[in-house]
């Protein structure tokens, strides 16, 4: 947590007695008093903060007189944010000698069962802070959409980078397709509540992950696939074609980074973006299952073919929504969307000694490799 000055918002209006935590809709389309937020916008080092609060916008301007990183609570939230005036460092794509690393995927805004796994998993604690010492929590994309609180998701996401960091240990929140949809302005799977929120701070959604915005410079900074400990992390997989064309791991991820913002035309005519953005690239790829329409599978060679290029022992992926997490492919290939965005589904994956474990909602531990 930051040492710097802490900045406090105050509410200059009149709010009824109900905290954001006890805000009840009798119907899924009653958002009439929603809260949510805070959303915040960078000019140089005057922050601009914005949220909704029972129903009501909430607008204040700060200049920061010193660069650096800053906390501030607001006054109906539970939780502190800090916010920094640099921008975020794009950190590196290969790890080694890790102790211990936990996965989970496709949050899809289901803050409640994202923050149940960790916490009975000993990733968090009842407070929410980071207690997995010096391990790794891998996130392989697909915080946002589907679900009603994406933005509890970023903003616990973004608290426990910082905490981790204290411990020597490490968050990864990898970008999955459905970050890159919104980062490009598609919006047609945001939960219903955010049309809400977005009429009511006079922005279009996805322009709070505009470049300007705390948000959307975070996302930017982003990898689309790293290693650890030679195990791949990736959304969706790797297409065999990735190596005939040789590319390596800063290859996609800066090429990502740099043209998230691309427009259309740029992509479609660049073969190495063409095939970045669209079915067979890291972000949608789901050839490794059989059970999908969208790519053949890909052949256990190819596989093993991939794995040899990156000097990989395993490729973890999200993405393509599984009853559990099972290994196959001879133990190579791990998903680990098991569907969290239905809300009351979906479990972990833990590597620890050379093992792997599904980590299951109650935290419970079933030992998935030997």
């Amino acid at each position: 947590m930051s040492k710097n000055l802490k900045f406090v918002f105050l509410i200059i209006f009149v709010i009824s007695n109900l905290s954001a935590q006890e805000i009840q809709f009798n119907t899924e389309e009653d958002y009439s008093r929603v809260t949510d937020g805070p959303y915040v916008f960078w000019k140089d080092n005057l922050a601009t903060v914005e949220y909704v609060m029972n129903g009501h916008k909430v607008f204040q301007e700060i200049r920061l007189k010193e660069s650096g990183a800053y906390s501030f609570n607001l006054e109906g939230f539970e939780q502190e944010f800090e916010i920094s005036t640099y921008q975020p460092l794009v950190d590196p794509d290969t790890y080694t000698n890790v102790d211990k690393i936990f996965v989970i995927s496709d949050i899809h805004g289901q803050y409640d069962r994202f923050v149940q796994i960790l916490q009975n998993n000993k990733v968090i604690d009842a407070e929410n802070n980071w207690i997995w010492e010096d391990g790794h929590l891998v996130i392989l994309g697909d915080v946002v959409d589907r679900g009603p609180m994406v933005t509890e998701c970023l903003w616990l996401i973004h608290k426990l980078e910082t905490q981790a960091e204290i411990w020597n240990g490490k968050v990864h929140f990898l970008l999955g397709n459905h970050e890159i949809m919104l980062l490009r302005g598609d919006t047609r799977y945001m939960h219903e509540k955010y049309q809400v929120v977005a009429d009511k701070l006079g922005r279009s959604y996805y322009k709070f992950f505009a470049e300007d915005s705390e948000f959307g410079r975070w996302f930017r900074s982003k990898n689309t696939v790293i290693k650890i400990n030679g195990i791949l992390f990736v959304h969706a997989g790797l297409h065999p074609k990735i190596i005939s064309r040789n590319y390596t791991f800063a290859d996609i991820n800066e090429a990502v980074r740099e043209n998230i913002d691309a427009p259309e035309n740029s992509i479609k005519f660049s073969d190495f973006l063409n095939f970045l953005f669209k079915d067979d690239g890291p972000f949608w790829y789901r050839g490794y299952f059989e059970d999908t329409k969208s790519s053949p599978q890909i052949k256990q060679q190819e596989l093993w073919d991939i794995l040899d290029h990156f000097k990989a022992s395993q490729i973890v992926v999200g993405h393509t929504t599984q009853d559990f997490i099972n290994p196959f492919f001879k133990d190579k290939v791990i998903p680990v969307d098991t569907g969290i965005k239905y809300g009351d589904k979906g479990e972990g994956l833990l590597w620890k000694n050379g093992i792997f474990y599904r980590a299951k909602a109650n935290g419970y531990l079933e030992r998935l490799t030997f």
